[in-house]
């Protein structure tokens, strides 16, 4: 399997979606592709959603992800997998959409990872740890942090660590057996340097692929190998991380 990630530059959330489309039709079959986080909309609720009350909110996102997602979908094959985080109203734990019990007018968001190719979703997970210096937690509901494990894909063992969770060694702790793990994020610029010994870190830490895509405050994209070096993309040779531990004498 191809492990790509993508950059999206565009400056509205049509042509990044049009931008995202072109780079999914460019890509090979049997590839796993993934964008940063909130890669379409980012925080834009002053822009796509400021005509929708409180009470509308969780309407107008979820007419716009039915959009976007049946574009995205179109794009890509039984053999194309995209992976991306979004915003939803729904709580895919409880399978309802979640109203607030401090704020009953107020609709909880999610910052949702989505895995997906033509045909399925393949998996969810709601980001758990909030980054409360961009107020994160007055924008999102917190998903569960117990949740963040490893889940089977195509044979590998892949998980998803969001943005602000590579601060957490913990999380690496439960994400160990990782063939691949995920990092989609909205990194700040003037901490570029820890994003990526971050990922280089948890590469080597785990003894995985880790496949890592930012945007809209700082671009960055590309995979790190269990070896720590840095591609910008690769095709997944699970010889490679046995090689690694074997090496090391862990296994």
């Amino acid at each position: 399997m191809n492990l790509l990630s993508v950059v999206l530059k565009a400056k509205n959330a049509n042509d990044r979606t049009e931008e995202l489309v072109n780079f999914i039709s460019e890509a090979p079959q049997n590839s796993l592709i993934l964008a940063s986080e909130l890669c379409i909309s980012g925080y834009d609720f002053d822009g796509f959603f400021a005509g929708a009350n409180a009470q509308m909110l969780g309407g107008a996102i979820g007419s716009f992800d039915a959009i976007l997602f049946e574009t995205l979908q179109d794009a890509l094959s039984p053999e194309k997998f995209l992976a991306l985080t979004h915003l939803t109203s729904l709580n895919r734990a409880s399978g309802l959409a979640k109203i607030s019990i401090t704020q009953p007018h107020k609709t909880q968001i999610y910052n949702e990872f989505i895995l997906l190719n033509s045909q399925n979703v393949f998996y969810t997970q709601n980001k758990a740890m909030l980054f409360r210096p961009n107020r994160e937690h007055e924008i999102f509901a917190a998903g569960d942090a117990s949740a963040i494990r490893p889940f089977d894909f195509r044979g590998l063992k892949v998980g998803v660590l969001i943005c602000f969770e590579l601060r957490f060694a913990e999380l690496w702790a439960q994400l160990k057996g990782c063939d691949i793990i995920l990092a989609p994020a909205m990194w700040g610029k003037e901490r570029e340097d820890a994003y990526l010994a971050l990922c280089k870190a948890l590469a080597l830490a785990n003894g995985c692929y880790v496949v890592a895509s930012s945007a809209l405050m700082l671009e960055f994209s590309g995979v790190f190998l269990p070896t720590g070096e840095l591609v910008k993309s690769v095709e997944f040779d699970p010889n490679l991380i046995t090689s690694v531990k074997k090496n090391l004498g862990i296994l």
